[in-house]
């Protein structure tokens, strides 16, 4: 048998742990613990979705609990999170297919937080304000690029999105990634947080065809008095900002119906979508085929929660980190699944999903930690047990 076509949880695991030496600059000279060590157990932190302290209780062998935390605290601070942030992005296209490289491709831009419950200042702990969720309007976020092609779906860049930065902002550092990257750019697709009057300026002047989701405002007024007959349509809409602009752009009104149907739960009803065309000349059923794609970025995120650590760390570096470490993990799976599941037929290849999911990709890495430190297996009482 050829042994190039088998994938081990060792294999898995020297993967990852060789992405993340190559690319991040976290280093342990101690004479028990070494850098491997320390990425191992950032690696079993992700995979696991636990702690530095609950992993470290877990292994035998040189790995302190205490001794990682001084590790990360030291080498991972709020002074190198842009040279974080540059080696995550470099990392996350390290193992590309070359074929994304032959046309242009669908993008996708999303904003993802993760609440924060802490009492330090927004200029210190670096969080954002947002709408109330999780008990909290407090929230570390980043933004992704993401790139829409069917079986190889790979975020292209991240960035971490300060209380100071703009909408605009985030959207002209991750353009500019995917512009480094030489990856032509043929619709980028945008939900409701990025419909502002700003945002649809800048990409009319940058040429960029996008679609943006329009938020349903008003009560007899606004957005809401374009959701009206039986069938969708397309008309112009004039928006007004705070600051006196106002913006006049192509809105794509879609009349759709619920799931209910299909899921036989609740009463099947009509409701409504609004679309916003920048650079593009699309009808309402072309529309609705379209934005349909963009929710597989979505889905990039639920995976991610599938293999992010937790921490109740008031460094906001190692909380970028971990939410990094989430996306960047999901790219070497999506990397590994393509080169080991694929099946012969006629025509294209099958890609065998089932085959290597993402449950089994955390559990390899796992295992192949505890088999090479060994982990708590038994218990010892110290008195005989009073029944």
């Amino acid at each position: 048998m050829n042994n190039t076509l088998i994938l081990t949880d060792d294999a898995v695991l020297m993967e990852a742990n060789k992405t993340l030496a190559e690319h991040l600059e976290l280093e342990a000279e101690g004479y028990k613990c070494t850098t491997s060590d320390l990425l191992n157990v950032l690696l079993n932190v992700a995979a696991d979705r636990g702690t530095i302290e609950s992993v470290c209780r877990d292994l035998f062998g040189p790995v302190d609990a205490e001794r990682i935390r001084q590790y990360i605290n030291e080498e991972v601070c709020v002074e190198e999170m842009p040279k974080l942030e540059a080696a995550i992005n470099k990392a996350l296209t390290a193992k590309l297919p070359h074929r994304i490289w032959r046309c242009p491709q669908d993008i996708a831009l999303d904003m993802h937080d993760r609440p924060y419950y802490g009492k330090t200042r927004a200029e210190e702990g670096l969080w954002v304000r947002g709408r109330a969720k999780d008990g909290t309007t407090r929230f570390y976020r980043i933004a992704t690029v993401y790139l829409l092609l069917n079986n190889l779906r790979f975020t292209l860049g991240i960035c971490f999105v300060l209380p100071e930065m703009s909408t605009v902002t985030v959207v002209q550092r991750l353009l500019q990634r995917v512009k480094g990257l030489r990856i032509g750019c043929r619709r980028l697709l945008l939900d409701r947080g990025f419909a502002g009057i700003d945002v649809q300026a800048y990409l009319q002047e940058a040429q960029i065809p996008a679609l943006i989701a329009c938020p349903i405002r008003g009560k007899s007024g606004g957005t809401r008095s374009l959701c009206r007959g039986r069938k969708g349509y397309r008309t112009c809409h004039t928006f007004k900002g705070a600051n006196g602009q106002s913006r006049t752009a192509d809105i794509v009104v879609c009349r759709v119906f619920t799931t209910s149907k299909r899921t036989k739960r609740g009463k099947r009803r009509a409701t409504w979508w609004l679309f916003i065309q920048v650079n593009l000349d699309l009808s309402p059923r072309q529309v609705r085929r379209l934005y349909r794609r963009r929710f597989g970025i979505e889905t990039s995120y639920r995976c991610a929660a599938q293999v992010r650590g937790w921490t109740t760390s008031p460094n906001p570096a190692y909380r970028f980190l971990l939410m990094a470490l989430a996306v960047l993990l999901v790219n070497i799976w999506m990397s590994l699944r393509w080169l080991f599941c694929q099946r012969p037929r006629r025509g294209k290849r099958h890609l065998d999903t089932k085959l290597f999911q993402l449950n089994r990709f955390a559990k390899f890495i796992i295992r192949a930690i505890q088999r090479h430190y060994g982990c708590i297996r038994q218990i010892t009482a110290i008195v005989e047990p009073v029944m």
